[in-house]
C-alpha cells in the first residue's frame, strides 16, 4: 500500500476514532521523547534524559531533541517531527531533521515517525563518530598542500511511490562524488541531506543541503536525475542522508 493509497478517505468508524482519541496522551511530546528512549535503550544505547530539556543524551556524547509540528492541514494520519542531533564538538549547533509518520493511531504514528528517523539519520551519525569505512568509497581532498583522507558514509535510502528498480544505496554519492570535495570545510564531519520527489504532472521539488546549507550545485545534479524518472504510479521520491568524516590519521595535516 502506498502512502497516498492510505490517506484516500475511509468509511467512517466511530468506535475506531474514539479508541484513537483515547490512546492519544495529553503531553504528546513528552510521550514522543519517552518513546524514542524506549527505542534507543533496546537498541543498546545508553541514554538519559536531559535535566533541563526536552532532549536525550545518548552514549554521553550526541543529543537528540524531538518535536511534533502541529499542522492544521496535515492528514489525520500523517505526524509531522522535527528532529535536532547535535554533538558538542563535531557539529554544535545542530542537524535538523523532518521526518514523518502515517498510521492509524497516534501510538503506530509516534514509532514510524521515530523509525524513519533512526533508520535515516541517527544510526549513520553514530557510524560517524567512528573511523569505520569503505575503502571503495573513500576519497582524497588536498588540505594544506597534502592529499588528505575522506570517509563518505551514505545513510539508507528511504523511497515513495512505485519503482521499477531501487538505486544501489551509493548511487546519489557516486552522481555528486566530483562536486563534494569543493564543498567539504575542514572540519572533521561534514553531512549531506537529499530529498527529491516527482509527480505526474512533472513537478519537481526537493532540497540538497551541505552542513545545513542549501547547495545549489548539487541540487541541479540531483534535479536532472528525478527528471529523467519515469514514473509508473502519480509520485515517486527518495530520501538520504550522508557523513564524510576525515580520516583519523589525518587530523594532524588538517588542524
Amino acid at each position: 500500500m502506498g502512502l497516498f493509497d492510505f490517506l484516500k478517505p475511509k468509511p467512517a468508524n466511530n468506535s475506531q476514532h474514539q479508541k484513537k482519541a483515547e490512546a492519544i496522551p495529553a503531553d504528546k511530546n513528552l510521550y514522543l521523547l519517552g518513546a524514542l528512549k524506549s527505542i534507543l535503550i533496546e537498541m543498546g544505547y545508553r541514554v538519559e534524559k536531559h535535566p533541563q530539556y526536552l532532549t536525550l543524551i545518548i552514549n554521553t556524547e550526541l543529543e537528540v531533541s524531538t518535536a511534533i509540528v502541529e499542522n492544521p492541514g496535515v492528514h489525520p494520519s500523517v505526524l509531522h517531527l522535527m528532529v535536532a542531533t547535535a554533538h558538542p564538538q563535531y557539529f554544535p549547533d545542530g542537524i535538523i531533521e523532518s521526518v514523518a509518520g502515517v498510521g492509524i493511531s497516534f501510538e503506530e504514528q509516534v514509532n514510524v515517525a521515530l523509525s524513519n528517523y533512526i533508520n535515516s539519520t541517527f544510526l549513520t551519525l553514530i557510524d560517524s563518530l567512528s573511523d569505520t569505512h569503505n575503502p571503495d568509497l573513500d576519497f582524497t581532498k588536498s588540505i594544506n598542500g597534502k592529499e588528505v583522507l575522506w570517509h563518505p558514509k551514505p545513510g539508507e535510502m528511504h523511497f515513495q511511490g512505485l519503482w521499477q528498480e531501487y538505486p544501489q544505496y551509493d548511487y546519489l554519492f557516486e552522481l555528486l562524488k566530483d562536486k563534494i570535495p569543493a564543498q567539504l570545510t575542514n572540519n572533521k564531519i561534514n553531512w549531506l541531506k537529499i530529498y527529491v520527489s516527482k509527480r505526474a504532472d512533472g513537478e519537481i521539488i526537493g532540497e540538497c543541503l551541505f552542513n545545513n546549507v542549501q547547495w545549489e550545485a548539487g541540487y541541479h545534479e540531483i534535479y536532472k536525475y528525478a527528471k529523467s524518472w519515469n514514473l509508473i504510479d502519480e509520485f515517486r521520491g527518495i530520501k538520504q542522508f550522508m557523513v564524510f568524516r576525515r580520516c583519523d590519521l589525518y587530523d594532524d595535516i588538517a588542524d
